[in-house]
């Protein structure tokens, strides 16, 4: 049986913490789950890591007692259906625009009747078909997965209302990089009026009864992201992490 990771074993929201493996390494992967964040997210899109190396980390996360979280290239079918059927209960979808491209994401990533992901009797994504393919696995199925689409451009702030409208679709998630990047604030995530944007952006999903995620390292983008509503925040990565720790480590030897 399934649960759900955005609430408590009682019933109360709960925040979703997590971090970005981005080297496909099922050690890390485990590792960031047993320090105990609720979901290790797989990067899938801006990383070379291939399908067999997510299973892996799908199921060194799941063991660890967190959820795996796959970002794919993009909403086409091999992308979504893939990455559900190594073991993701959380997809984050990139670049969507428009509330077209996001029911391209739930077709492919719901049975029917909410979409119409292909039937697969053998994969992690339904538990190897052991307990047999029945209509109220495949609800509970639907039920456990998480869709997120991502909002990066001004177009898809534009149609944030009409995204949120999207039956079967879980959440949004806020990409501040490119929206930076697109806003010509390149990096500035701190910035006042990006804080305004993304604020914005939480409280109308959260109002149109979506949840909501954002990738920001910790600082004022996202405090106000969590106190606007944020339920899933992705604060760091193998690679970033690592490399601000081998810097600091480096200067403390004198050469």
């Amino acid at each position: 049986m399934f649960t759900n990771p955005f609430f408590t074993s009682d019933g109360k929201p709960r925040i979703v913490r997590g971090v970005t493996v981005y080297t496909g390494s099922a050690r890390l992967a485990e590792m960031a789950a047993r320090v105990g964040f609720e979901t290790v997210w797989i990067e899938l899109e801006h990383s070379p890591s291939s399908w067999n190396q997510a299973e892996a980390m799908c199921a060194a996360i799941e063991a660890a007692g967190a959820v795996p979280t796959i970002r794919v290239a993009n909403w086409e079918r091999p992308n979504v259906l893939i990455a559900l059927e190594v073991g993701a209960r959380i997809i984050v979808v990139p670049m969507v625009n428009t509330p077209e491209q996001a029911r391209e994401g739930v077709r492919h990533g719901k049975f029917p009747p909410v979409g119409e992901r292909g039937y697969n009797a053998r994969t992690r994504g339904v538990r190897f078909g052991i307990e047999g393919m029945t209509g109220s696995l495949l609800a509970e199925i639907n039920e456990s997965i998480h869709l997120f689409v991502q909002i990066e451009t001004p177009e898809a702030v534009k149609n944030l209302d009409a995204i949120c409208k999207v039956p079967g679709l879980s959440g949004i998630f806020v990409g501040p990089g490119d929206l930076s990047m697109n806003y010509g604030w390149v990096g500035q995530l701190n910035r006042p009026e990006m804080v305004e944007i993304v604020t914005n952006i939480v409280r109308t999903a959260r109002k149109a009864g979506k949840l909501v995620g954002i990738m920001v390292a910790p600082g004022a983008l996202l405090t106000a992201a969590i106190e606007a509503g944020a339920q899933l925040v992705i604060v760091g990565g193998d690679i970033a992490d690592v490399s601000v720790a081998w810097q600091k480590l480096l200067g403390s030897v004198t050469g």
